[in-house]
């Protein structure tokens, strides 16, 4: 563990896997939980600006960035769950991207004591199928290209995807993004697929977010895929306290496409937010 004032950088150990986080900041702490085509890199252009008003923990999920990927069994969101009790964190806003949101909901349906409020970017929900054509092949082609060991074309499938959208060419994209993506994404192609098993929630999500009773920020790139239009409209009927904010100009990863308009989004939203069920004074690892 680095440990400086306000400042934590280390490996906890969670569930049987070694996590890597970071921590940042002073006030309520704010978790944010990258997409599964990234790791906690994603979140480069976030991290300073909400370390100011916030603690700020970003993490690893197991099998992604620094983090390790043990054999056995393992649910994400117990994960999450387990760092936060790790850090000594009670009470917190989960800000979560694509899968990340998924993981974001699931915390929040199973550990509702943790999650203040949720902001949910490009979300997926568990138990939702896609149902666009283009999307449900492009996953076919990515697995046959990673069957054949071709990592490279794999990854073009995916950024073109996720990172470009359906509407635009990757090379419209900023090649810095595109560049960082690959580097995240690759290694995870590398791991063997029998190395874990996620357990899901039963009943899944999709069939408990109207249990969801807190304040909840949905947030969507017009450039995403269909299915996740759907799933971010189909978040807001549900959740009793949801509401949607539309990044124009993006598709999955719009924090990182349009940064300056997404904290400003967060930061908005985060400030209308009234919690008074949290300690405001240091933790003690900061003292």
């Amino acid at each position: 563990m680095i440990l400086t004032k306000n400042r934590e950088t280390g490996y906890a150990r969670v569930n049987g896997a070694s996590l890597h986080y970071n921590v940042v900041g002073e006030g309520h702490p704010l978790v944010m939980i990258h997409a599964g085509i990234a790791d906690s890199r994603m979140w480069d252009r976030q991290v300073a600006v909400f370390a100011e008003r916030y603690q700020v923990i970003t993490y690893d999920m197991r099998g992604f960035g620094k983090s390790e990927m043990p054999s056995g069994d393992f649910s994400h969101h117990r994960d999450l769950a387990g760092l936060l009790k790790y850090l000594v964190i009670t009470r917190a806003y989960l800000l979560g991207s694509s899968m990340g949101a998924a993981i974001a909901i699931n915390c929040a349906l199973e550990f509702p004591e943790y999650a203040d409020a949720l902001i949910l970017a490009a979300p997926a929900v568990e138990g939702y199928r896609f149902k666009d054509a283009a999307t449900r092949e492009m996953w076919r082609a990515v697995d046959r290209a990673l069957g054949q060991g071709r990592y490279e074309e794999a990854a073009d499938l995916e950024l073109q995807m996720w990172v470009a959208g359906p509407k635009r060419a990757i090379g419209q994209v900023d090649h810095s993004i595109v560049r960082l993506v690959r580097e995240m994404l690759l290694p995870t192609y590398r791991i063997p697929s029998d190395r874990g098993t996620e357990q899901q929630l039963e009943p899944p999500a999709i069939e408990r977010v109207a249990d969801l009773r807190i304040p909840t920020m949905v947030m969507v790139g017009d450039q995403d895929v269909p299915d996740i239009q759907k799933v971010a409209d189909l978040l807001v009927r549900t959740i009793p306290a949801a509401s949607k904010a539309i990044i124009p100009g993006t598709a999955q990863l719009l924090n990182m496409e349009r940064p300056e308009e997404f904290n400003r989004v967060v930061s908005d939203y985060l400030a209308h937010q009234r919690v008074n069920s949290w300690d405001t004074t240091t933790p003690d690892r900061f003292r």
